[in-house]
């Protein structure tokens, strides 16, 4: 999407550059009241050359200005996409600290918790959840214990 935003950006601004140099190049000579139409034809040469050399120096500079911008719309897009890369992984970090110690937690070590600080975002809550879940679990596995345990001690007094 910045990529796409930056070269509408370069399309306005090459376009703006080019309506302006064009403005500039078709400009009218200044209005002539002398008697002398010779004088008038020399002078409407000279401008007709200084508006050619400013028209091919603005299109030079236009040019010049839109190898720049798209040289420039090409780095910041290396430096978004690897900027966008650093911030998707740090941000997912926690998700995977998350993924790791659950897939350590078996039924031996349900005492474990995840344990997650932090600020109190998605991934605190869920790491909570799973903190919860894990509580529930440990509990259902202790009154399991101990009743296969009373059970155990019935049926061997018995």
């Amino acid at each position: 999407m910045f990529l796409l935003s930056g070269a509408v950006l370069l399309a306005i601004t090459s376009g703006v550059a080019y309506s302006r140099s064009t403005m500039e190049a078709v400009r009218a000579a200044a209005p002539g009241g002398s008697a002398l139409a010779q004088a008038q034809t020399r002078i409407q040469q000279l401008q007709d050359e200084l508006a050619a050399e400013q028209q091919s120096q603005t299109s030079g500079i236009s040019q010049d200005l839109l190898i720049g911008s798209v040289v420039g719309l090409g780095i910041m897009t290396v430096a978004s996409v690897a900027l966008g890369w650093g911030v998707a992984g740090r941000a997912l970090r926690p998700l995977r600290q998350i993924t790791a110690a659950t897939q350590r937690i078996s039924e031996d070590n349900l005492h474990e918790r995840l344990a997650v600080s932090g600020p109190d975002d998605e991934m605190k809550d869920l790491a909570d959840t799973i903190d919860g879940l894990l509580e529930r679990l440990e509990s259902a596995f202790a009154a399991q214990r101990r009743f296969v345990a009373n059970a155990s001690h019935e049926l061997r007094t018995r």
